[in-house]
């Protein structure tokens, strides 16, 4: 269990890789945890179909907070960190909707030091708000933190979670485990 800034305890559903392909060779940039506020995803996710495209579906259009926790695992710059996002974003947002937030989110990042090692929460609330900052290696006290910026758009929160929870997810070993975790959540 992890405690974010807002919110309750919430359960870690496992984590996926995100590698980047260059010629022949893969290189891996960063794990994503999934994390669900426990008890009212509990209470809430209805879970009939255990195939990984509806548990997925219902994670991402849940009513509970839930936070996806990137870790780098190399050295970044700003510019590729936002152009890597930005390339899966955009078509998102073309289809949720939220458009009008995207450089105020790409410019968040534009001075941050993006390190092997440095964790990025993002953290979508009950609220239908996103909350997020970029912490230092080996950083983990997220109950104190105080993230840099805050984006109250539902509909941003539901593109930029899709990058990860859609089918076209880019971690799709981390749907089959998030899948595997939810249903044993709720089976609880």
């Amino acid at each position: 269990m992890q405690t974010f800034w807002e919110g309750g305890e919430c359960a870690n559903l496992g984590f996926g890789t995100r590698t980047k392909k260059i010629g022949f060779i893969g290189f891996k940039v960063y794990n994503v945890a999934l994390y669900v506020e426990a008890d009212p995803a509990k209470a809430t996710l209805q879970l009939s179909d255990p195939s990984t495209d509806s548990v997925c579906s219902a994670l991402l259009n849940g009513q509970f907070q839930k936070v996806l926790q990137i870790h780098m695992l190399r050295d970044v710059t700003s510019t590729q960190f936002k152009d890597g996002l930005r390339e899966n974003l955009v078509p998102n947002l073309k289809k949720y909707g939220g458009d009008e937030h995207l450089e105020t989110f790409m410019d968040f990042f534009s001075d941050k030091k993006i390190g092997n090692g440095s964790e990025i929460p993002l953290l979508w609330s009950a609220g239908g708000e996103l909350s997020t900052d970029v912490f230092s290696a080996g950083f983990s006290r997220f109950t104190k933190a105080k993230p840099g910026l805050q984006i109250a758009s539902e509909a941003f929160c539901k593109a930029l979670f899709a990058i990860f929870l859609s089918p076209q997810s880019i971690v799709q070993d981390g749907r089959k485990k998030w899948t595997a975790s939810a249903i044993d959540l709720v089976e609880q």
